[in-house]
């Protein structure tokens, strides 16, 4: 039971003491559409290849994007100092290396924003933009707009972040048609190179040749480029080639890209003896664009969201073909593959349901890795992301049941993470891929000897 002072109530003489005025929370300025041709976009880095070919898309729409560089050590502790670290480890990264953009003097802060993507749902990227708008706020640049990156098909008149139109999505969709391709290609071709550097000269100059026919933007352009790549890399001096193990790199998707977050991991793979195969990008984004069909069975999907996913996976499918039976015939690089082969490979382990984080495509894609003969996978995964240690991590045993000579290890990623040690556990990996790979080595040369 309360009781009341008799000298803390208010004689009538004395006025109450009025309630506290609540301040309403600062906010950083929206980004509108029309706003573009007045500012620089700076534009975290994810994958170098790609994100070179999607900067001519921008510029063909009329912004200004600024892809920024490789992240290094002083980009991450200062996204230690405005993001919590218990968040997302590429939250921490992203965060930080725009921060230390703004504090670099390189831009006009009156005429500067900041491009940001973000996702839906259980994983912790739902909070990206605004994890980065607290940062702005708390670093002194409340003057500074940040843009979601927002798929807005109905291209509204003055939309608020970056409107992406029909004919920008077609463009995006070619420039990583091409990204995907000098991905794949390289990454076969850098391991086993005569000439050191040529591989990468080579990836610049098709970086040059693509823009104009990106910038025009018909995703049917795919078949005027994927040739030539492709016998370009074709006729690559390589010495010694498939002598290496395949190493397939899986996990969630800025970590599996990004050479500065992940710790040049590709780098480190070659220089252990192996060749990295990376799943391609596009693959993400069919598998985000197929998440209704799975959730049509057990909710009230829309029609019109069933159609209109269906029709851009034909869309996309349709046109990348063009690339995949080029590689068919190609007796140096191994093909992609369709999103609808990916969900079957992907059923034979986990629900289709599974769809935050990587979701089923984690699964999918090791599955698809061990039935290719990529028998050495390292899963990268930030520490503490539930989704990716479920479908990730959470499937190794089994995966090890499955095939007997399955040689996965998982990396956890964060600010506190080691590279010493990240390095160990990778030498040990490959020191066992390097042995296996030996071992096939000399049984195919006894086979051709008999």
């Amino acid at each position: 039971m309360s009781v009341i002072l008799k000298e803390n109530i208010p004689t009538a003489n004395e006025k109450p003491i009025p309630p506290p005025m609540c301040q309403p929370p600062k906010r950083t300025p929206k980004f509108y559409a029309d706003d573009k041709a007045n500012y620089t976009i700076l534009c975290p880095q994810m994958a170098s290849i790609h994100f070179a070919l999607a900067k001519t898309v921008f510029s063909q729409n009329g912004y200004h994007l600024e892809v920024l560089p490789e992240v290094n050590r002083d980009a991450i502790e200062e996204g230690l100092r405005y993001v919590n670290n218990d968040a997302c480890y590429p939250a921490i990264v992203v965060v930080g290396q725009l921060i230390q953009a703004l504090k670099s003097g390189k831009y006009d802060l009156n005429r500067t924003a900041l491009l940001i993507s973000q996702t839906c749902g259980g994983c912790r990227s739902t909070n990206y933009a605004t994890f980065l708008k607290i940062a702005v706020l708390k670093a002194g640049f409340g003057n500074i707009s940040v843009a979601p990156f927002n798929v807005n098909l109905s291209s509204e008149p003055n939309a608020e972040g970056i409107s992406m139109t029909p004919a920008m999505s077609q463009q995006l969709v070619l420039a990583f048609f091409i990204g995907d391709l000098l991905m794949r290609t390289s990454n076969h071709c850098r391991p086993y190179e005569k000439n050191a550097g040529a591989t990468e000269q080579l990836v610049a100059a098709w970086i040059e040749r693509a823009k104009p026919v990106i910038a025009e933007g018909k995703m049917r352009d795919v078949s005027k480029l994927a040739p030539g790549i492709i016998a370009d890399f074709e006729a690559l001096e390589l010495v010694g080639e498939n002598s290496r193990p395949k190493v397939g790199i899986v996990g969630e998707i800025l970590l599996k890209y990004h050479e500065g977050a992940n710790n040049r991991l590709i780098e480190v793979i070659e220089r252990e003896g192996g060749e990295a195969v990376v799943p391609d990008i596009l693959d993400f984004a069919l598998y985000c664009l197929t998440s209704d069909w799975h959730r049509a069975a057990y909710s009230n999907v829309p029609m019109k969201n069933y159609l209109k996913s269906t029709f851009l996976v034909w869309l996309v499918e349709r046109h990348r073909k063009k690339i995949q039976k080029r590689l068919e015939k190609s007796e140096r690089f191994s093909a992609m593959c369709g999103v609808r082969h990916l969900i079957k490979k992907a059923e034979t382990l986990v629900s289709t349901c599974n769809q935050t984080g990587e979701g089923w495509l984690l699964a999918a894609d090791m599955v698809e890795m061990m039935e290719s003969g990529v028998r050495n996978i390292i899963c990268v995964q930030p520490f503490g992301c539930l989704p990716n240690h479920i479908v990730g991590k959470g499937l190794v045993k089994e995966l090890r049941n499955r095939y007997s000579d399955a040689n996965i290890s998982a990396l956890d990623f964060d600010p506190g993470a080691t590279e010493v040690n990240q390095l160990n556990r990778i030498k040990l990996m490959m020191a066992i891929a390097v042995r296996n790979q030996r071992k096939k080595n000399n049984a195919d040369l006894k086979n051709e000897e008999k």
